[in-house]
């Protein structure tokens, strides 16, 4: 028996580590599924154009500003029924909070980009390298490390979300699996396989 239609917009979190493939998966579903998409490193770059100086010369606080600003404007869209996608890294101790009052108003689920840490490390390297504007709006450690070194910065320890909600983990490597038609069908069904 099918489930009645849920009123509730849909909240769709993309995470995963640095290079892992968020961003890219975030924009295909968004245009794939018609959902808007915010993004919390494009909010930070928006802040960082407004004093037009590099993000490490910002007021005190401007990571967590932008965090604040990024949460605020996805609760805004939910309580006005607008379903969207989320991307961000995540950090448990900021989202788990934030997650519990999504709920409360939204159907929500996470999607985790899952790739090998040193592929994800190697596409996070190849990134800074080529847009130079990365390192004025972010910093990069990686891309800091290499151009002093040449040698490839690891990618550290990661530790995926462990949250009771729907999640599908998506690999990466080599376009998606499952791929975007099964994400979307599941999204949008209501019931999300793990």
């Amino acid at each position: 028996m099918k489930s009645p239609i849920s009123n509730k917009p849909k909240l769709v979190i993309v995470t995963g580590r640095p290079g892992s493939g968020k961003t890219t998966i975030s924009k295909e579903l968004g245009r794939i599924v018609y959902f808007p998409v915010v993004n919390r490193d494009e909010i930070k770059e928006g802040y960082v154009n407004t004093f037009n100086t590099k993000h490490d010369k910002l007021p005190e606080g401007a990571n967590k500003i932008a965090s604040e600003i990024f949460f605020k404007n996805i609760e805004f869209l939910l309580l006005n029924n607008v379903s969207l996608i989320a991307e961000a890294a995540f950090q448990h101790k900021v989202w788990e909070p934030e997650i519990s009052k999504y709920r409360n108003y939204a159907e929500v689920f996470i999607i985790i980009c899952d790739v090998d840490a040193e592929v994800a490390a190697k596409r996070h390297l190849e990134r800074g390298m080529s847009d130079p504007k990365r390192e004025f709006y972010h910093g990069d450690k990686r891309v800091t490390h290499f151009r002093e070194t040449g040698e490839l910065l690891s990618a550290g320890e990661y530790e995926p979300p462990s949250i009771d909600i729907p999640t599908i983990k998506v690999s990466t490597l080599n376009g998606y699996n499952p791929s975007l038609e099964d994400i979307c069908e599941q999204i949008l069904s209501n019931s999300p396989k793990s």
